[in-house]
């Protein structure tokens, strides 16, 4: 009753929520990365046309959004840069 009173229990539901809120949002960045770097490497392994690729790349990315209900959480323009950082993470990996 103590904590309820004083506020303090607001306030650590708050601040955990934004904690969940934060953890979760990284989740899924660390998820659309990984899952770039996955349509990346499967385009550049099976396909040969740079414009199949990356139409490849990113129709196999927003699938996968789709599929685990995240596509709406992430735009076509990001979409587009992340398959741009994983060719450009992918060529920096072959050229070592």
């Amino acid at each position: 009753m103590f904590l309820w009173n004083t506020g303090l229990l607001t306030a650590l539901a708050y601040s955990g929520s934004r904690f969940l809120v934060a953890h979760t949002k990284n989740k899924n960045l660390l998820l659309l990365n990984e899952w770039a770097m996955q349509a990346v490497q499967y385009a550049e392994t099976h396909l040969h046309s740079s414009t199949d690729k990356k139409k490849s790349a990113m129709s196999f990315l927003a699938e996968r959004l789709s599929a685990n209900k995240l596509g709406v959480k992430f735009d076509d323009k990001q979409l587009d840069t992340v398959i741009e950082l994983a060719v450009t993470k992918l060529k920096g990996m072959t050229d070592e």
